[in-house]
Order: structure tokens, then C-alpha cells, then sequence
């Protein structure tokens, strides 16, 4: 498990590696060397020359050890420094362009920029790093604009140039990275947007610095979620998996409970039942073949099957804002007991939630979306710090753990244990991928996770489904059954396990987890 942390606490760490007796220069060269193992993963030496970009900082000198270590192995290699002068390079920059420069490595000034290569392999932006602040100007600008003419891929050195490593602030001179290899920890600047959207694939290299764990600051890599997959016993049976019951759906949206459903059968349920209120039956019945159906009449808790026959539930999905819902979810959380998810119209019915969710005698997970979380908790939905401390407030206080969706979708439990889930893209943004969730969460609840697990492998391989989904598409195009089709291959993927330090896809799985295009 990795833990984010900002510029300074990162700086700080730095600081005290040193003072225990790492020197500065041995850092730079495991980072260089870490980034240049990803760089020759994303590109060969016969798919033409690497142009580094380097600035007159740490990082630049980072961008440096890469280039030594490409050119060493045969790789055509440029570098183009953008520094005033030698003199405005940090001590261990200098001392690594003077190694490169002196094993007959291409220096260019910004000024020559005319003779780099028209067509490179890859493009390395260690210009700024993790320390950018303000606005980019002067040479910096020039190098991103160069490299915004170029059409290949590109491999950011610990932050893409121009983002803020603390906030997420973006420049509009910020150019997309294809990955993102950052050191010791995720930066939260690479996490929150925009600056999220700017950093691609992240992965997090290990160059031994010793970072604190923090129980509130979780990012889990592939192999983290791998762990907590539920086992699938050879002789297991339906009943062994779960059975599941799903309630939602009115007349007027009868796809929403539709989608839950299909979320929980690709996540493995045994058996998924779900109870649709009678308007909505004709709608719903016989449409996804898998599913039992039932039905209730409005506002009448009792009519929905016996939840001692079922080890979870969820509701909410597409039930509307009314009287009847109210009745609905004050009956189940008033009389049921078992393990709940409860999202959508459920959440929006409810009146005093810290006092009502305590109350209920089951574990209790709910999956707020920005504008749900401020109804609830009367929080400011835009102000991220500000919605994330509500919803841990309210999971504390409650007992209960929420699932915070959004960019990025964060997970709170009762015991103060957080977990940020860097998975997904701005596909999700669309009606009905909310309900793909909700029954995901809910699938693993009644295979036996507990909630916070649950909360952090649904929204992992839900986030991991939509990254897939957009490697040969588009954003913009991106529907809820697409996540629910591709969510086989994403479970897949998290079968297989791989390395911790990868954190997200940035949207491109292809070969070596979107190394290469």
C-alpha cells in the first residue's frame, strides 16, 4: 500500500534520508534508473531517439541518469536542458550532466531546439517536477510546446510539468503524460483534478525512502486490490457466492436497478434477486435472464422479499425522490439487519443521516456522489478537502463507511481508515455507472468482504472496467454497460496480481499494463 503526500511533507522526507546517511546524488540515480526501466518498457531502440527535457533542478538531473542509462544501452538520446546556465543547475543536476555530457551524450540549449529529430520514440518531461508553483514561462514554455508538437508518447519524471503537486492545479502550458513515474509515494497533485487527467499511467518507484503510513492516506496499488479478492472455492455453488437482493426502479426509470444488477452478476454473485416496485415490473422482469424478480407495492417495506434469505442487499438505485421511497427505506433500515448498500434516492430520502444510519443494526455502506453527500451532510460538493472531511466525519460518527464517488472516488470507514482509489476517468460521469457500482459493492458484501474491502476492490475494478473501456475509444462515449461488459477482463487483470507500485492505468491497457500504445 502506497500513502500520498504533498511537495513539502515529500521534500522533508527527503531531508531526513539524507541526514540518515543516503546521499542526494544516490536518490537522483534511483530515481533516473527507476524512470529509465519504465522508459524502456514503453519504448525500444529501434522505435527511434529519446528526447529528455530536462530542467535545472533535481528532477532535470533525474531526466539526466535517465538519458546516461538509455544512451548506455544503446539508445539514441537527446537532451535538451532549459537552464539560463550551468551555473543555475542544482549541485547533483551538474554533476549528472557532466557525466552524460562527458560519455559523448547531445546537450542542446533550448535556443537549438531546430535540430532535434522530427519523429522520437518517446518524449521525457523532467523539466519541473514535483516543486512547480505559479506559472510557466520563459524556456520552460518553449520546451512544452515543442513537445506538444510532438505525436508520441510521453513519460513524466515524478509530476508532469506544470502540474501542482499539492492541489492538482494545472497550467494551461501542462502537457498529458502517458505515465507518470513518480518516487516513494504519490503526490497528491497527480490524484486530485485536473491534474489527475495530466499524469496517465502512475507508478510509484521505491528509491528508499522510508514513508510514513497514514491510515487516512491509502492508495492502493494492483497487487494491494489483488489481495483482497474473495477466494472462489472449486466446489463452491451458487449459495456459496452469495445470494444477493437487490431493491430500486420506478415506471419512470426502470434501467437504473437493471444496471445494479448487472454489476453484481459480473462481480460474482451467486444469485441476484431483485425486487422492483409493481409499476416497474413489466419493465424489468425476464430483461436481464440471470436475475430473479419480485415485486412490492409503493411504500410497503413488507412486500420485498425476506431478507434473512440473502447475505446482503442494496437499494436506492432509480427509485425517485418520494413519499413511497421514504417509507421504503425507513421500513428496511428500521426491521433488516444485514449487510446493506444503500445509494441514489435511498440516500436522498433521508432526513437525519448520522442518527438514522446508527441506528441500523447491520453494516452499513453508502456510495454519495458529490451533490448526495452535500443533502446529506450540507457540505460544499465542489470543495473536495471539504466533502471528504464530511463524509469521514459522518462514517465515524455513524459507523458506517462511505464511498465517496468522484474524481478521485475516496473510501471513509468508521475506525478513521481512509483509502483513495485513483482508478477510472471522466467516462464515469454519466448516468447509470453509479448503479454498475452500487451493485458491485454490493455482490462482494454477500461473497463475505467486509465493507471497507468491499468499498475499495468495487470502486478499483469499477475504475479499472472504464480505463479499459477507453483504450481503443473515447471518453465521451463511454455508456454503463460498456463498465459492466468489460468488467470480466478487470477482474481478470486483478487476478493476475502484478506490481504495488502501479497504481493506475491512465486508460490505455495494452501491452505490459499501458507501457506502450
Amino acid at each position: 500500500m502506497k500513502y500520498w503526500v504533498t511537495p513539502e511533507e515529500m521534500a522533508e522526507y527527503d531531508r531526513r534520508t539524507i541526514k540518515k546517511g543516503t546521499p542526494g546524488y544516490v536518490l537522483m540515480e534511483r530515481a533516473g534508473t527507476s524512470a529509465a526501466r519504465t522508459a524502456m518498457k514503453m519504448v525500444t531502440v529501434d522505435d527511434g531517439p529519446v528526447i529528455v527535457f530536462a530542467g535545472p533542478g533535481n528532477n532535470g538531473g533525474d531526466g539526466l541518469v535517465l538519458a546516461r542509462i538509455l544512451r548506455e544501452r544503446s539508445y539514441q538520446v537527446w537532451v535538451v536542458l532549459a537552464a539560463v546556465s550551468e551555473k543555475s543547475l542544482s549541485p547533483d543536476c551538474r554533476t549528472n550532466l557532466s557525466r552524460y555530457a562527458h560519455g559523448g551524450g547531445t546537450v542542446l540549449s533550448t535556443g537549438m531546439m531546430q535540430k532535434l529529430p522530427d519523429s522520437p520514440g518517446l518524449i521525457v518531461d523532467a523539466l519541473l517536477g514535483t516543486g512547480f508553483r505559479g506559472s510557466i514561462q520563459d524556456q520552460f514554455a518553449e520546451c512544452l510546446d515543442k513537445i506538444r508538437q510532438y505525436d508520441c508518447r510521453i513519460l513524466a519524471v515524478d509530476t508532469p510539468s506544470g502540474i501542482n503537486g499539492k492541489t492538482g492545479e494545472t497550467d494551461p502550458a501542462a502537457v498529458p503524460a502517458d505515465v507518470t513515474v513518480t518516487f516513494a509515494a504519490p503526490k497528491a497533485g497527480i490524484l486530485l483534478p485536473p491534474g489527475c487527467g495530466f499524469s496517465g499511467s502512475i507508478i510509484t518507484a521505491d528509491i528508499g525512502i522510508d514513508i510514513d503510513e497514514s491510515a487516512d492516506r491509502a492508495v492502493p496499488g494492483l497487487s494491494d486490490v489483488s489481495a483482497l479478492l474473495p477466494s472462489r472455492p472449486a466446489g463452491g455453488h451458487k449459495g456459496t457466492f452469495g445470494r444477493l437482493l437487490l431493491v430500486g426502479g420506478s415506471e419512470a426509470m426502470p434501467g437504473a436497478p437493471q444496471l445494479m444488477s448487472l454489476g453484481a452478476l459480473r462481480a460474482g454473485a451467486g444469485l441476484v434477486t431483485l425486487s422492483v416496485p409493481l409499476s416497474a415490473l413489466q419493465f424489468v422482469a425476464g430483461r436481464i435472464p440471470e436475475v430473479l424478480s419480485s415485486y412490492f407495492h409503493p411504500g410497503d417495506a413488507d412486500g420485498i422479499p425476506d431478507p434473512a434469505d440473502f447475505q446482503a442487499a442494496a437499494a436506492g438505485p432509480g427509485m425517485g425522490n418520494s413519499t413511497a421511497t421514504k417509507e421504503v427505506i425507513t421500513g428496511i433500515l428500521k426491521k433488516w439487519s444485514l449487510p446493506l448498500v444503500l445509494d441514489a434516492d435511498a440516500l436522498n430520502v433521508i432526513d437525519n443521516p448520522a442518527k438514522i444510519f446508527k441506528r441500523y443494526k447491520g453494516s452499513l455502506l453508502i456510495t454519495p456522489h458529490p451533490g448526495e453527500m452535500a443533502r446529506l451532510v450540507k457540505c460544499d460538493p465542489s470543495d473536495i478537502t471539504g466533502r471528504s472531511m464530511a463524509a469521514a466525519e459522518l462514517a465515524e460518527s455513524a459507523g458506517i463507511t462511505v464511498v465517496l464517488k468522484g474524481r478521485p472516488t475516496a473510501v471513509f470507514t468508521h475506525d478513521g481508515r481512509s483509502c483513495t482509489i485513483p482508478a477510472g476517468n471522466s467516462g464515469l460521469a454519466t448516468g447509470g455507472s453509479g448503479d454498475i457500482l452500487t451493485g458491485i459493492v454490493a455482490s462482494l458484501l454477500a461473497q463475505g468482504m467486509e465493507p471497507f474491502d468491499a468499498g475499495v476492490l468495487g470502486v478499483y475494478v469499477h475504475g479499472l472496467a472504464a480505463d479499459m473501456a477507453i483504450e481503443h475509444s473515447s471518453e465521451r462515449s463511454l455508456i454503463p454497460s460498456d463498465i459492466a461488459s468489460l468488467l470480466g477482463k478487470a477482474f481478470r487483470v486483478i487476478e493476475k496480481g502484478g506490481s504495488s507500485d502501479l497504481l493506475t492505468s491512465g486508460g490505455k491497457w495494452n501491452s505490459d499494463y499501458n507501457y506502450k500504445r
